[in-house]
């Protein structure tokens, strides 16, 4: 194999290492949105850490990731309006994250 092509395959599987899982956005949910960023990624690492990336940082979804060091979700959880003190549900994340186990 020529080395051309070798460099190829590298930058191949960095690239679809990058875009792991699936994008997702406050679009999607409408006023669901759980987050105060507008759009990410979701994801499921083995086994069943679900997480969502946005801007090069990884947060976790459940207490599979949070255990595995994965950055908090609090910093851009959404506040629920209709109840104060509490948050907007991550459940639907979290199902679509699970899914791609």
């Amino acid at each position: 194999m020529k080395p051309t092509t070798y460099v190829l395959l590298i930058a191949a599987f960095f690239t679809s290492a990058c875009e792991a899982g699936e994008a997702i956005s406050a679009e999607t949910f409408g006023d669901q949105w759980p987050l105060t960023v507008d759009s990410g990624r979701i994801d499921c690492i083995a086994p069943n850490a679900a997480v969502f990336i946005h801007n090069g940082t990884t947060y976790q979804l459940n207490g599979m990731a949070q255990s595995r060091g994965y950055a908090l979700i609090n910093p851009i959880w959404r506040d629920n309006p209709d109840i104060p003190g509490t948050k907007i549900s991550i459940s639907p994340l979290l199902r679509a994250a699970l899914a791609l186990c």
